[in-house]
């Protein structure tokens, strides 16, 4: 099993905010990337806040598990990061509209699940191809089902940024859930927009085919989004779960 995660904050941000956690869990791994909204500061402190309570709450439950559902784990993951960023957020005026995407992936034996909220990804990528997993939650993916404009259309919209799910925003946050068998061969890749928004599926699935490690194809792909002239903050998490004879 291999695994690695890199962060960048891009040639036109002044700060960070994104944050991610990544690490070996039960058997497998357990990774979370999460993107900040609320100004500078405030995004920062909310995806920093999200990725680190999910983490601990789902390492914690996942090693003390008896069988129980992983979905149902990583469910409940999001929802104790939700509590702690709303609840800061509800402490003070200037935490106001403080929130975070957040995506997220447990690989064990011959299963990868996840979890979402927002419009940061997973994607599991082969030799046959390119997976988007998971779904955005955004006012251009509405567009997009609607028939309204085109997938290709949607990655340049000038609504992109509006997202319509997020950690934080509300007292309650729903989640959405997949379960994918994992593959001799299989990558995964969970990442923030910034990513997305520069590189297309065909140049992820390019960079991740060539590349013989986690490591590199992580590095790979942060390196070609920032020359790109990537305009967002870039994290990349990638998971190879069946290589050195994992």
């Amino acid at each position: 099993m291999e695994f690695f995660g890199l962060s960048d904050k891009g040639p036109h941000r002044t700060e960070n905010q994104d944050s991610f956690e990544l690490g070996a869990v039960r058997d497998g791994v357990l990774a979370v990337v999460c993107d900040g909204m609320g100004g500078e500061a405030h995004g920062l402190l909310a995806s920093d806040l999200a990725a680190g309570r999910f983490f601990a709450f789902a390492r914690a439950a996942l090693d003390a598990s008896d069988g129980e559902d992983p979905e149902d784990i990583l469910c409940q993951a999001a929802d104790a990061a939700n509590r702690k960023v709303y609840r800061l957020a509800q402490q003070s005026p200037e935490y106001g509209g403080m929130g975070t995407t957040l995506v997220a992936c447990y690989c064990q034996g011959n299963a990868a699940h996840l979890v979402n909220v927002g419009d940061s990804r997973a994607y599991r990528i082969a030799k046959d191809g390119i997976l988007q997993i998971t779904k955005d939650h955004s006012l251009v993916q509405e567009m997009i089902d609607r028939g309204e404009i085109t997938q290709s259309q949607g990655r340049r919209h000038p609504q992109l940024k509006y997202i319509t799910r997020a950690i934080g925003s509300e007292r309650f946050v729903k989640s959405d859930v997949f379960t994918v068998p994992i593959r001799d061969g299989d990558c995964f890749v969970l990442c923030s927009d910034g990513l997305v928004k520069t590189l297309d599926d065909a140049e992820m699935h390019r960079v991740a085919l060539a590349e013989d490690t986690a490591e590199a194809a992580c590095r790979t792909l942060v390196r070609e989004a920032m020359e790109q002239d990537a305009r967002d903050n870039v994290t990349v998490v990638v998971i190879y779960p069946k290589k050195g004879g994992a």
